[in-house]
């Protein structure tokens, strides 16, 4: 009797579990009632390009010939656009997304067939979008050094390298023509050189990426001017003055003419001055007017520093009509008439050295425009009345 009970519950507990299995089988039946789910062929290997307001999105159309279009969300799904499919498979697939503000986005593609069934989602990494905010961090490429060359009128710009992905440096300038010129400074060049308008001026303007990926370049929104300054004055015109009470600067075999031969040097390549009494001056034409003298170096004689000075001033003026002088140099109203006469002290040198190697100095801020140099030795290193110079220079700013 209880072993029939025992075959009875277990046929009871089989039939069961048969039908317990058989409505979780049957359970998938609720989420299909209106047919299969479909998932077309998803965008896959999807390459993402920030630019100016706008990304690029790349991938390759894939194998699932029903895929008829894309959906492409962002801003949590806020924005969208939907565009036809319209390449072959293996084909690239382009497609810009313009008019963004300037912010961070994440995009989510889909895929969809030709019955309105939608693929798994194809999400991007989010990715910067650029614009004003940007272009208003750049600055202009900079200017490492400038070089100017009178005999060939070439002006030179080296370049500092660029510490950002920059893309190129647009320079304006103007030739010894007169005729307005553009040229183009790759990021992997250093140097410019063009025959350049003596005084105009030269602008620039750079462009970059933000990241080397990207699509688009942003130029900085403002011009550079280079700042052009102290460009060696030529000596190639530069000629003696005989002005009253000047000193005797060719004595011994001597040229006043070497101190602007380029080359610093012993007897007799140097000037003497012989027969004047210490302070005594001479006076030389630098062939044009300068607006704005910038600095001066001199050298003493380089054999022997006897007669070097070691205390000098360096005067200035543009013409020399009406402003001779008529006192000597060492005559205690001599600096008084000379201002009176319209010139310019530009500066005094006092040496401490041997006075045989070069010392530069700088000139007065705002000096005059100066054609004619006027040098008055105040004392030498053995306070002798003859003085010895072998070389002078002077820059300008255009």
């Amino acid at each position: 009797m209880f072993k029939n009970r025992k075959v009875c519950i277990s046929g009871i507990l089989a039939v069961t579990l048969f039908f317990g299995a058989c409505k979780k089988w049957d359970d998938y039946k609720k989420y299909t009632a209106s047919g299969e789910i479909v998932y077309p062929g998803a965008a896959s290997g999807v390459t993402i390009l920030p630019g100016n307001g706008r990304v690029l999105l790349t991938w390759v159309q894939g194998i699932d010939t029903k895929v008829k279009k894309y959906v492409v969300t962002w801003a949590n799904g806020a924005d969208s656009t939907v565009f036809e499919v319209s390449s072959k498979t293996g084909d690239t697939v382009k497609y810009f997304i313009d008019h963004l503000a300037e912010s961070t986005y994440s995009f989510i593609i889909y895929t969809v067939d030709d019955q309105g069934h939608r693929s798994v989602p194809t999400e991007m990494p989010a990715i910067g979008v650029y614009g004003p905010k940007y272009a208003g961090t750049l600055l202009n490429r900079t200017i490492d050094a400038i070089a100017y060359e009178p005999g060939t009128k070439m002006l030179t710009i080296i370049w500092k390298t660029p510490d950002t992905v920059n893309t190129s440096t647009n320079i304006w300038y103007t030739d010894t023509l007169g005729v307005a010129n553009k040229i183009t400074l790759g990021p992997t060049k250093d140097t410019t050189q063009f025959p350049w308008s003596m005084g105009s001026r030269v602008y620039y303007k750079s462009a970059y990426k933000p990241v080397s990926i990207a699509i688009d370049s942003f130029e900085v929104t403002h011009l550079d001017s280079a700042k052009i300054e102290n460009l060696p004055v030529p000596k190639n015109a530069w000629k003696e003055v005989d002005l009253p009470n000047d000193a005797v600067t060719n004595a011994y075999g001597t040229d006043l003419s070497n101190i602007w031969n380029g080359q610093p040097d012993g007897y007799p390549g140097i000037y003497h001055t012989d027969g004047a009494a210490i302070p005594h001056h001479f006076t030389f034409d630098l062939g044009q007017t300068y607006a704005k003298l910038t600095k001066f170096a001199e050298w003493g004689r380089q054999d022997g520093s006897f007669h070097n000075p070691d205390d000098f001033e360096v005067w200035g003026i543009a013409d020399t009509a009406g402003a001779v002088t008529t006192l000597p140099g060492d005559d205690p109203g001599w600096k008084a008439e000379s201002i009176a006469k319209g010139w310019t002290l530009l500066t005094e040198v006092k040496r401490t050295d041997d006075g045989i190697g070069e010392v530069q100095v700088n000139l007065i801020d705002s000096p005059p425009p100066v054609r004619f140099i006027r040098i008055r030795v105040l004392h030498t290193l053995d306070d002798n009345t003859a003085s010895h110079m072998s070389e002078v220079s002077f820059w300008y700013n255009p």
